[in-house]
């Protein structure tokens, strides 16, 4: 039903390629089209190919591992993070605010003069407030930094083993990773002066910088993995027929706690509703993802749909920036077909 939009969007050079499932129910669609890479050859795309899923790491990883604490009532929401992380500078920001993307942390960060990672966990540690906290909420990679640094502070173990251990396996996500060991099924991502064709290394610099291991970015999986996380979520957190997450914490994920002046509306860990990202056709009970090389994970927990797309769409160049302003559009064109309107 889908492979021809697709192949539509890859002509239009939207992406190289991408992969793409929609669950609705119990129906699984799937499939993929266009190229894995350009450069420095063609290369067709296929279903197994791991993507570099960018910031879809603050939700796959983080906001489970911080929900997990939650759950086991190692951390509150309401605790300071200076509780954990005396280093930071701040008194009054807290776990939600990191959370919710309220906390008045800057949204983008120059890390162009930073030469190791010990310089540049100092600089996360010292960057000044942009707004002030509670007052609007802006998306920020450091508040899933800062979140990573805390999971890592509670468990004592860090956070690519803590995610294998609590989310890879017992989800049977066997093709997730960090650090993947066969570049080759790794859909190449920007093609840089410094760093040449990136390639089964994280494309986002604060976290290459960091061993490719951060809160906010890093982590690359497939179609499949990604449609057995999706299927947790819609199944209010039973996998095997046993509590993976209790249903009152994954109901954590679906509740619009906070709202920002562009109307931007937060859960814990996710942009919640209708929206840019979302389209028109969805119910308001659907949270939502996406990652900068070019990825998107909306689940619709009223409809039990979910849409995941994984793209490189940063391949050659991240100037390519037509997938921004399709999103809605394709998901519209996907509820559409899914839900009776």
């Amino acid at each position: 039903m889908y492979k021809d939009y697709f192949a539509k969007l890859v002509k239009q050079k939207v992406f190289p390629g991408c992969n793409y499932a929609i669950i609705n129910n119990n129906k699984i669609e799937y499939g993929t089209v266009g190229f894995k890479a350009l450069i420095p050859k063609l290369e067709k795309n296929n279903i197994d190919t791991l993507y570099d899923l960018a910031s879809l790491t603050k939700v796959i990883v983080t906001n489970v591992l911080i929900t997990k604490l939650l759950e086991e009532n190692k951390i509150k929401l309401n605790d300071k993070v200076k509780k954990y992380l005396p280093k930071f500078k701040y008194e009054n920001i807290t776990i939600f605010n990191l959370l919710t993307h309220s906390s008045g942390l800057i949204a983008d960060v120059k890390w162009e003069n930073i030469t190791n990672k010990e310089e540049l966990i100092e600089f996360f540690y010292n960057k000044e407030l942009y707004y002030q906290t509670n007052s609007d909420v802006i998306y920020s990679d450091l508040n899933f930094i800062f979140l990573g640094f805390i999971v890592e502070k509670v468990y004592k173990e860090k956070l690519d083993i803590l995610a294998y251990e609590k989310i890879f396996k017992p989800l049977h996500m066997n093709n997730t990773t960090f650090i993947p060991n066969n570049k080759d099924l790794c859909a190449p991502t920007e093609v840089t002066s410094k760093r040449g064709i990136v390639r089964g290394v994280v494309h986002d610099e604060k976290a290459y910088m960091m061993g490719g291991v951060l809160g906010n970015a890093g982590l690359f999986s497939n179609v499949f993995d990604l449609i057995k996380f999706s299927k947790m979520i819609l199944n209010d957190g039973i996998v095997d027929n046993k509590h993976y997450i209790d249903k009152k914490y994954i109901d954590l994920w679906f509740k619009p706690f906070v709202k920002g002046k562009e109307k931007n509306v937060r859960s814990i860990g996710w942009g919640i509703g209708k929206s840019k990202i979302t389209g028109s056709f969805c119910s308001n009970n659907t949270i939502y993802h996406t990652g900068f090389t070019g990825n998107t994970l909306i689940i619709d927990r009223s409809n039990k749909i979910a849409i995941i797309i994984l793209s490189n769409r940063i391949h050659p160049n991240r100037d390519n920036n037509l997938l921004a302003n399709k999103r809605k559009y394709i998901a519209n064109f996907i509820f559409r077909k899914q839900v009776k309107i």
